[in-house]
């Protein structure tokens, strides 16, 4: 890659943007920031163990602000990472209590029903600062992909499932992952991962047969699922979490498999966002160096994708020169986890930084292009 003055670059880089789309990694969240509620979702999300407020609504604009209340409820949860933000009287009275205030748009779904749904767009900036002001953690659509080996109990032992014969089971997996915002990824189940893995291998735990079937999905934590089996009655499910060479165990139950689910991947939930989500803290100015970087193109991938990150603000080219490029931007949160944030684009590979001395009052991060 040429060097080129930065007005220059500034010039090509808007012009090689304009035809790109954004980058997609595989543990991107879509739809942070938008929530479907009906009438069952007039609770505080899990924040009382679902007590009911029990609404009386004189009006029908007294009740979409009551939907508008829980949408937002729900979104807050996928961005702090825990269901008492619901209960937080600051949240209450600076976010719920306005609610409408943060929608960029809404519409009810399934009108000619007796109870209509409301689907709720919030401005993902507004609602961002405002969780901050409140002291609230906030994480942000870059998450860690999690593969999910699930196994259900028969009259063989326990046997992988698949969706298509599960697909119900399936269904309330995905829909409440979607609900908690975490990037799920159901394996296919085909020829390849039931030769690699078994039922067997889920109940002892194999972790180097799991993590050979795991690699084809280049997942960054790996999930075991292990369930009764659907005529005993059972709603308890087994979890294993495995990350960074870290496991987690533990055991939900409930009313069915909904509630178990729930349990679970709320406190998967709340166990990545110790890890990922950002303090609110006054803006540092901080810089990236990212090696690998090729053509204008892929400048623009990396532009955007730090441009998109929950933490980051004002990203600016500062040079590029050979295949190294420096980017400019505004860090909110602890300096000491920057790297670690960043490092959650798949297109960057975190690297040690190097012992020569940096002019600049605060050294940059450096990175590896991932095309």
């Amino acid at each position: 890659m040429h060097s080129y003055p930065l007005r220059t670059l500034c010039a090509l880089l808007a012009l090689a943007m304009a035809g790109l789309a954004a980058p997609v990694p595989a543990a991107q969240v879509e739809g942070l920031y938008r929530a479907e509620v009906g009438s069952a979702d007039l609770v505080l999300l899990d924040a009382y163990d679902g007590e009911e407020l029990a609404p009386a609504f004189d009006s029908r604009q007294a009740r979409r602000e009551a939907l508008m209340r829980a949408a937002l409820a729900r979104v807050l949860i996928r961005l702090s990472g825990t269901s008492q933000v619901a209960a937080d009287p600051l949240v209450q009275a600076e976010l719920l209590a306005s609610a409408e205030g943060f929608v960029n748009r809404y519409q009810f779904v399934g009108s000619g029903s007796s109870q209509p749904r409301l689907r709720v767009q919030f401005n993902g900036q507004a609602v961002r600062e405002a969780l901050w002001k409140t002291g609230w953690p906030v994480w942000g659509r870059y998450r860690p992909g999690v593969v999910v080996w699930v196994a259900q109990r028969g009259a063989g032992g326990l046997n992988l499932a698949s969706p298509d014969v599960a697909p119900e089971l399936f269904k309330a997996l995905r829909e409440t992952a979607e609900r908690y915002g975490l990037p799920l990824l159901v394996p296919l189940m085909d020829s390849m991962d039931r030769r690699r893995l078994s039922g067997r291998d889920l109940l002892f735990e194999d972790w180097n047969r799991i993590r050979s079937a795991s690699e084809r999905y280049d997942p960054d934590a790996v999930l075991l699922l292990r369930l009764g089996s659907p005529d005993s009655g059972s709603s308890n499910a087994e979890w294993v979490l495995r990350r960074n060479g870290e496991v987690r165990t533990f055991t939900t139950g409930g009313e069915g498999p909904e509630a178990a689910f729930r349990d679970g991947l709320k406190r998967i939930l709340a166990r990545l966002a110790c890890d990922y989500a950002v303090f609110p803290g006054q803006p540092v100015t901080m810089q990236a160096a990212v090696d690998g970087i090729r053509d204008l193109q892929e400048y623009a991938r990396v532009e955007r994708g730090l441009a998109r990150l929950a933490a980051i603000d004002s990203v600016t080219p500062v040079r590029v020169d050979g295949e190294q490029a420096r980017f400019r931007f505004h860090f909110q949160g602890p300096v000491e986890g920057a790297d670690h944030i960043l490092g959650l684009l798949d297109l960057l590979e975190p690297r040690q930084r190097p012992d020569t001395e940096e002019t600049e009052d605060r050294a940059p991060l450096h990175f590896t292009y991932r095309p």
